[in-house]
């Protein structure tokens, strides 16, 4: 960890000091992010002692260790005792966009997937417009969890990052997080995401594979990954009427963080 680096931080936080409705911890937290996200701060930097931190900042020691905490919980972070804390980036293996937590248990059902078809598409469809690319390749999947229904998911990748997966058997590719293929072969972890919901017909794909009737109602969910400043990921979600419910747990102090559950 570079002392310039650190102190452009500290600048990006002096200049959120003008919001007198943030709280200092939370200009901490979204400067380390930005910095993250940046490229300022890479995946195995280690950052100063948190004292040091705090007088850099000028901020409390407990203001640092609140905005570490809260870094360290949504995956930004590694903090180990007597080692330091570590940037992780969020690592792409951590990413499950479709996720449930079982009321009675409290525990999260990490979703099955089947991979139904891999295609290379080009169009003029949404995705396009994120992922900055005229080609993609297309994934289409069954998703679920033990005991409901599935949902229908197309999943986009630039050409150039998914065309080895056009030669791969589809039985290869049941379960695979293309998450971490970009974060591991590619270097792009991602490291946020971004959702839109809305109710609606599903389209005739989803109805022919989720084996409804055409016109079906129900809850269309699109979700945009980035990696550092860029899109790297377009998801769309496709679920039926009188599926698990899907709870959003926004945090009221940190409205980036998303967690899904269900009840």
């Amino acid at each position: 960890m570079t002392s310039p680096a650190m102190a452009r931080i500290a600048k990006d936080i002096l200049r959120a000091e003008a919001r007198l409705d943030f709280p200092r911890y939370r200009q901490i937290i979204d400067a380390l992010i930005h910095a993250i996200e940046g490229g300022t701060l890479h995946p195995g930097d280690r950052l100063p002692p948190e004292t040091t931190m705090a007088k850099l900042f000028s901020v409390s020691l407990g203001t640092v260790q609140k905005a570490l905490a809260h870094l360290a919980d949504i995956g930004f972070l590694q903090r180990t005792r007597r080692r330091g804390t570590f940037v992780t980036g969020r690592q792409a293996e951590d990413v499950f966009v479709f996720r449930f937590r079982n009321a009675d248990t409290g525990k999260v059902m990490i979703p099955f997937t089947r991979v139904l078809s891999v295609s290379e598409v080009r169009s003029d469809r949404a995705w396009r417009g994120f992922l900055n690319a005229a080609r993609c390749v297309r994934v289409e999947r069954l998703v679920w969890v033990e005991g409901d229904s599935p949902a229908f998911s197309e999943f986009y990748i630039a050409s150039e990052h998914g065309l080895h997966l056009l030669n791969e058997p589809l039985e290869n590719l049941h379960g695979v997080s293309f998450h971490r293929i970009l974060g591991r072969n590619f270097n792009l972890p991602t490291l946020r995401t971004n959702h839109r919901l809305q109710c609606r017909s599903l389209s005739a794909a989803a109805c022919d594979r989720l084996l409804v009737p055409e016109g079906t109602f129900g809850t269309v969910w699109d979700v945009v990954g980035y990696s550092y400043q860029q899109a790297t990921t377009f998801q769309s979600l496709q679920i039926p009427a009188g599926h698990r419910p899907i709870e959003f747990d926004m945090a009221a102090e940190f409205p980036q963080s998303i967690q899904t559950t269900g009840r």
